[in-house]
């Protein structure tokens, strides 16, 4: 069998599997890459039922302040040893209520609210960073999608440049050198479309786990890598979208909680607490008799006081915590001030890339139709022509390559302030 029939038996197979049944095959839009990501992640589901026990618990915050019941009955007889007669069986039964309250409820209550909040918070930026990496990954896979139709396309090339110098050799136009090197050109275009297609495959499989659907599932990724030119203004984004940042976000709810637990710390250790409990009970021991009793009690500590103690080392390390905590917040705003002003500066370059990529590319192609037209006409060796192939398909995928990027910038500047990716895209040059 000829060697160029062999290279095209690997392309003449993937067509029938797709062609032979065109409704097996599931087809894959980044919208339906979201909700199944969502739906089938499973840190994601762990991460709800820890929002549902923060919810639960904010919820019934006012247990905090219920009084606490208690019942309890006896039953006792004695024997005597002597010859003393038998005394009646006693019987007895309590209840008790009995209420607690402490200067540091009303801030125990905001630390499990602000728990909540802090769970809610967590989930969300969850959602939005899983979104966030099947999109990356969506938008990888297109990638290498494109890149290898062009690695196909140059395989097919060669292919067939292989076997017009297979006839040319025999009608003895060219030379054994020239035939060599054309068959070497078709092994390497093979080898390079065969190691992508690999490379593809088992990217493909890794994301299909995380998307919960089956490795036997034929499925097809259909999109395109879009890209527009926006220009944003880093200190109008600062001015609008800095007070969403994400670990902005996160570093002032841990800000709120130590502010909280500095005071309740305090108030817990130092302030009074008072105690109200009342209770009633009855026995028959003999005879019937039932009383009801109450009692009021005021506790002062005397320990957070006194310098060095146990307890006012605790009151002053949460003080630190939170002196340092506000210390911090303003490090973490400067830095989102400057990460901002760096993605929108790597966007305007990188913007930059791909117009020249686009152009090399476009470079590239006009380039080969001439090799390719000189070539024919005899006034252009194989190794030259070749060289421009070569280029062309190395052009390409620095283009694919950089626009990728671009499209992935966008995504992380989106995730970063916290807003929709249209939102962002409404910053285009000159609006």
């Amino acid at each position: 069998m000829k060697p160029g029939i062999l290279l095209c038996l690997p392309l003449f197979f993937k067509v029938l599997l797709l062609r032979a049944d065109p409704e097996s095959v599931r087809v894959i839009t980044l919208d339906g890459v979201r909700t199944l990501v969502l739906e089938n992640s499973v840190s994601l589901k762990k991460e709800a039922l820890d929002l549902e026990l923060s919810r639960l618990q904010a919820k019934n915050l006012w247990a905090q302040v219920l009084p606490s019941l208690s019942a309890g009955g006896a039953i006792g007889h004695s024997f005597p040893l002597h010859d003393a007669p038998s005394t009646e069986p006693s019987l007895s039964a309590s209840f008790r209520l009995s209420l607690g309250l402490s200067a540091a409820i009303p801030y125990t209550m905001k630390r499990i609210s602000l728990s909540y909040q802090k769970s809610l918070a967590d989930y969300t930026r969850s959602r939005q960073q899983l979104v966030l990496a099947s999109s990356k990954a969506f938008f990888s896979l297109l990638t290498q999608q494109n890149y290898l139709t062009v690695l196909e396309g140059t395989m097919n090339l060669a292919v067939e440049q292989l076997e017009r110098n297979r006839v040319a050799r025999q009608n003895g136009y060219i030379g054994e050198l020239d035939f060599l090197s054309s068959s070497l050109s078709a092994e390497k275009a093979r080898l390079a479309y065969t190691k992508a297609l690999s490379e593809y495959r088992l990217a493909l499989r890794d994301f299909l786990v995380t998307l919960g659907i089956g490795e036997q599932d034929e499925v097809r990724l259909e999109g395109n890598v879009e890209i527009t030119e926006i220009a944003p203004d880093p200190e109008e984004l600062i001015t609008l979208y800095l007070p969403r940042h994400l670990e902005l976000q996160s570093r002032r709810n841990e800000v709120e909680r130590l502010r909280i637990t500095r005071n309740e710390t305090a108030l817990s250790t130092m302030g009074p607490s008072v105690n109200l409990s009342t209770s009633w009970g009855v026995s028959k021991a003999g005879g019937f008799n039932d009383s009801i009793s109450g009692d009021v009690s005021v506790s002062i500590p005397l320990d957070p006081w006194i310098p060095r103690s146990r307890q006012d080392q605790i009151l002053r390390q949460a003080r630190v915590e939170y002196e340092k905590a506000l210390m911090d917040l303003q490090d973490i705003e400067n830095s989102a001030r400057r990460e901002i002003r760096g993605y929108v500066e790597r966007i305007k370059t990188t913007w930059t890339e791909v117009e020249i990529a686009r152009l090399n590319s476009g470079y590239a192609q006009r380039a080969y139709d001439l090799a390719a037209q000189a070539y024919r006409m005899g006034t252009m060796n194989f190794l030259d022509f070749e060289t421009m192939r070569n280029r062309l398909t190395e052009a390409r995928q620095q283009q694919f390559e950089s626009e990728l990027a671009y499209r992935l910038l966008i995504l992380d500047l989106a995730l970063i302030l916290n807003i929709e990716e249209e939102v962002l895209l409404q910053f285009r040059t000159g609006s």
